[in-house]
Formats: structure tokens, C-alpha cells, sequence
């Protein structure tokens, strides 16, 4: 598989993605998989204008990412997907993508929500989320650059 990160971030495409992930991975391709955005032509456009022109940008809903990732890897790209919530990184599991760790960039605060660092804040639906992808035996850890340490995620022994 085509994949060289996987990443939960609210903000999908932004400098920390473009300017430290990308030359860190050796990705050539940012795949943002949000059904919104697929289909908003506009936001796209604005989006790309942050990617240098070297690197592939494509745009997909859920439903459309295995046969998207299917089409990254007959072109020969090394791919970063980009979502932007662990509900959505769940449906990307369940629809049959396969990796071994997610890197959460920055989740926003909202009401109910807990601080696990500055710019990440969990639900409590986020971490059933982690519960059910530490079940599956990926690692979730918080790192917004891959010059940070991170922090690993698993839920509490039962």
C-alpha cells in the first residue's frame, strides 16, 4: 500500500502538513479523504494552492478511498492521507484501508471535550475510537511534527 502516514487533523492541509510531513515521509501525494469536501470544488482549489506543484493532491469522499488509493499505487506515489476526525478515520478502517499507526495533528476544542495536549482535544467518542483501533493493533499517537517526541494513545485495561 501507497500509504506513508495516515493522520487525523482538523485543518487537513496546512503548513505543518506541506512544510514537515511531506519531506519527512518522502511523500509525493497528499489524499484528503472528507465526504464535504469532495464535493466542494472551491475549497479544494484553495487547498491546493498550499501544496507545492511537485506533489499530487487528490481529493476523495469515503466511499471512493480504496479505489482512489488503488489508483495512487499503480501510479507509483508515496501517499499521506489526510482526514479530519477519528469518526471519519474509523469509516476509512472499516472500508478496508490497512495501516499500522495514526498520527493525530490537531483536533479542536468543543464542549465535552478533554485536553490531552494544546491543540488536540478528545471526545469522548474519540476515545472509544482509539479503544477500537489499539483493538485492531494500531497505534495512535499525538505528534503535530515529526521533530516532536509524541504521546502514545491506549485506552484503560478493563
Amino acid at each position: 500500500m501507497p500509504l506513508e502516514l495516515v493522520r487525523v487533523d482538523c485543518r487537513l492541509v496546512h503548513g505543518q502538513v506541506v512544510e514537515t510531513w511531506l519531506p519527512h515521509t518522502g511523500a509525493n501525494c497528499l489524499l484528503v479523504v472528507n465526504d464535504a469536501l469532495a464535493g466542494n470544488p472551491f475549497l479544494r482549489s484553495v487547498m491546493e494552492l498550499a501544496v507545492p506543484s511537485s506533489v499530487r493532491v487528490m481529493f476523495c469522499g469515503i466511499p471512493e478511498v480504496v479505489r482512489t488509493l488503488e489508483e495512487i499505487d499503480r501510479e507509483g506515489w508515496k501517499a499521506i492521507l489526510l482526514c479530519a476526525t477519528f469518526a471519519d478515520a474509523l469509516r476509512i478502517h472499516h472500508a478496508g484501508v490497512r495501516f499500522s499507526s495514526l498520527n493525530i495533528g490537531n483536533l479542536h476544542y468543543a464542549a465535552g471535550k478533554v485536553e490531552i495536549s494544546p491543540s488536540v482535544f478528545f471526545s469522548p467518542e474519540d476515545f472509544d475510537a482509539v479503544h477500537c483501533f489499539c483493538h485492531d493493533g494500531i497505534a495512535v499517537v499525538v505528534r503535530a511534527t515529526p521533530f516532536e517526541a509524541g504521546t502514545s494513545y491506549e485506552p484503560e485495561r478493563e
